[in-house]
């Protein structure tokens, strides 16, 4: 099978890449950050150029400029997404993969909140409203233009790499440096995606592609949520202290604060059974998968 895979140089794309190719699967890279040859490995400007002369099965766009882009980069966002949906007649693709956002409902809270895909969508950064627009960007065109669209919504995916929040902090939390964890971080819920999860809906995607691709919605996550205490023991850490609540407690009421530690300590869970139904699979804890993904 022939599969496109933009955002091939990312955190993401750098893991899935290759696992595409052992499944012997072509795999036609498009990066901003990746030289290109004309055969496998393709710039943006060649995509626009319709200078890839293979017909695509399915085009997998992970492609984003970054998840802290600011309000005046959305439509540099919306733009990219645009650009992959509109090239799709080109390659005679017919069927597209999304990688969105939870971030499209919003944000951390010190309140329990378990999304699925019917809550209304109420992004608040930048990050999550780009996707949200791109969510309906590509709902809008693509029965149109007889594309067949799955739009997944991951929240962050556990892998250990230095360019995403979530990859430093993991690293940081392995390191000898004593690492404090607040009392909101012990019984916190929060949702994450182990690359074991991702692989398998890939797969599934793949093999059960015309059954599947239905122009639906889901939330890709692991089963059960876990507390970024949970998290961060099951990294390897053990030089953790913690701060009481009462203490723990000041710290939300400051505003400078407050935005670091709902990112770290709030809650965000989202219901993946939509999925799981769909895949007729249990998809895996992150206890269960993340010492396979890390």
């Amino acid at each position: 099978m022939n599969i496109a895979l933009s955002g091939a140089n990312g955190s993401i794309g750098r893991k899935l890449r290759p696992l595409l190719k052992n499944l012997g699967h072509k795999v036609y890279s498009i990066s901003s950050s990746l030289p290109g040859d004309g055969k496998f490995s393709y710039t943006y400007k060649d995509l626009l150029d319709n200078t890839i002369n293979s017909r695509i099965d399915i085009f997998f766009h992970l492609a984003s400029i970054n998840s802290n882009i600011t309000e005046e980069e959305i439509n540099n966002e919306i733009k990219l997404t645009k650009d992959v949906l509109f090239s799709l007649p080109a390659l005679q693709c017919k069927k597209l993969i999304f990688f969105s956002s939870a971030k499209v409902y919003g944000e951390n809270s010190l309140t329990e909140v378990l999304y699925n895909e019917r809550d209304d969508c109420k992004p608040e950064c930048s990050y999550g409203k780009a996707k949200k627009l791109c969510e309906e960007l590509i709902q809008l065109h693509s029965l149109s233009m007889g594309v067949k669209s799955i739009i997944l919504r991951l929240p962050p995916v556990l892998i250990s790499s230095s360019n995403s929040n979530l990859g430093m902090l993991l690293k940081f939390s392995q390191s000898k440096i004593p690492f404090p964890i607040l009392a909101q971080g012990i019984s916190n819920q929060r949702s994450f995606l182990s690359f074991n999860n991702l692989k398998l809906i890939v797969n599934f995607a793949i093999e059960k592609n015309d059954s599947f691709f239905d122009n639906q919605i889901y939330n890709a996550s692991d089963s059960e949520f876990i507390s970024t205490s949970e998290l961060l023991n099951l990294t390897g850490k053990r030089n953790t202290f913690f701060i009481p609540e009462r203490l723990s407690k000041l710290f939300f009421k400051l505003p400078f604060f407050k935005k670091i530690f709902l990112k770290l300590y709030g809650n965000f869970a989202v219901d993946n059974s939509k999925l799981q139904s769909v895949m007729d699979v249990k998809l895996a804890t992150t206890h269960q998968s993340l010492k396979l993904d890390l």
